[in-house]
């Protein structure tokens, strides 16, 4: 009787330990201030990307696209690896409450239902390893993407 104790006491454990996890991850989306998401996109990312999303001549448009992006790791890791973000003057909880915020308003379709959000940490260290060849990059990850 006391074995089956133990074991439910850890089974209990794990499972608030797991849901302690998913509700950092929702708390930080909760958290997402969208009027400063918006306002950094805006100021950092609009004049090449566009209000709309749609991109400028040689800029990949985002509209309907960066959704597909979060199909694998290293597409994932793209978004925050490219100059454009990497070096950015947002912090790092900004950063992922922008892009957060970019994929949440112009990703349409190409968003998974399954949407694994950005968090600080996570965008601290991937920021740590700016991509210096980013259009060959990009179309190598492209080719890898399931793009409907």
């Amino acid at each position: 009787m006391r074995a089956l104790s133990l074991f439910t006491k850890q089974v209990v454990w794990g499972l608030a330990f797991f849901g302690s996890v998913q509700t950092l991850a929702e708390d930080n989306l909760l958290k997402m201030n969208t009027d400063r998401a918006k306002f950094n996109y805006q100021m950092l990312c609009q004049g090449c990307h566009t209000p709309d999303g749609t991109g400028g001549k040689s800029v990949p448009k985002i509209k309907n696209y960066i959704g597909y992006f979060l199909q694998n790791q290293m597409a994932r890791e793209y978004l925050v690896r490219v100059p454009g973000s990497a070096n950015s003057s947002l912090n790092d909880e900004q950063l992922a409450e922008v892009l957060n915020w970019m994929i949440l308003e112009f990703g349409g379709d190409s968003v998974p239902k399954n949407m694994k959000y950005y968090i600080t940490n996570e965008v601290a260290k991937l920021r740590q390893q700016s991509l210096f060849e980013v259009v060959e990059y990009r179309k190598m990850l492209v080719k890898q993407l399931a793009v409907k």
